[in-house]
């Protein structure tokens, strides 16, 4: 009799034990990301997918990962936008062969250019002095945008004006998470 209690303690605790991982896990990832007067929170749902919620507990986004990618997706998995990772560089593109991409170049520790169709959209440099960080736009009727901030190329995404400003803070969070 006490073998047998003993055993059904023990599967009692690990069942237990399981479960408060399993809850620990799902409340660990959630993050928050505001994006213009809008705030979206995100949650890993799977291994190789975020999720992003409106304020209504709405799907708005997700990301699907890949080793050497992610995916912006609308709530029903539509691709929206596809970046493509590499050492010196950062591909953008809004279809899944990577067709006409918009290219983030890392020149050198603090400077990076965006591109498409090898032509130079903008550049982006940093002053440690100031500790800012400046985006210049070839296209001359275009302001610079210079924010206090570490350096990231990441932030070139804002000189991509196709992509709306609630996916372009997602890019850049996601680019600056891995460590772009």
């Amino acid at each position: 009799m006490k073998l047998y209690t003993l055993l059904l303690f023990s599967l009692l605790l690990i069942g237990c034990n399981n479960t408060n991982t399993n809850t620990n896990n799902n409340n660990s990832s959630s993050t928050s990301t505001s994006n213009s007067g809008s705030q979206y929170t995100s949650k890993m749902s799977k291994s190789d997918k975020k999720k992003f919620y409106d304020q209504n507990d709405n799907v708005v986004y997700e990301v699907k990962y890949k080793s050497d990618a992610f995916k912006l997706r609308t709530a029903s998995s539509q691709l929206i936008w596809k970046v493509k990772l590499y050492d010196d560089k950062v591909k953008i593109s809004d279809n899944e062969e990577n067709l006409n991409p918009y290219e983030i170049k890392i020149m050198g520790a603090q400077e990076a250019k965006l591109t498409k169709n090898d032509e130079t959209v903008a550049r982006t440099t940093y002053e440690s002095a100031t500790s800012s960080q400046t985006i210049n736009f070839e296209d001359a009727s275009q302001s610079a945008i210079t924010k206090e901030m570490s350096y990231s190329p990441a932030l070139l995404v804002e000189a991509i004006s196709e992509i709306p400003k609630d996916q372009q803070q997602i890019i850049i969070s996601e680019l600056t998470d891995k460590g772009y």
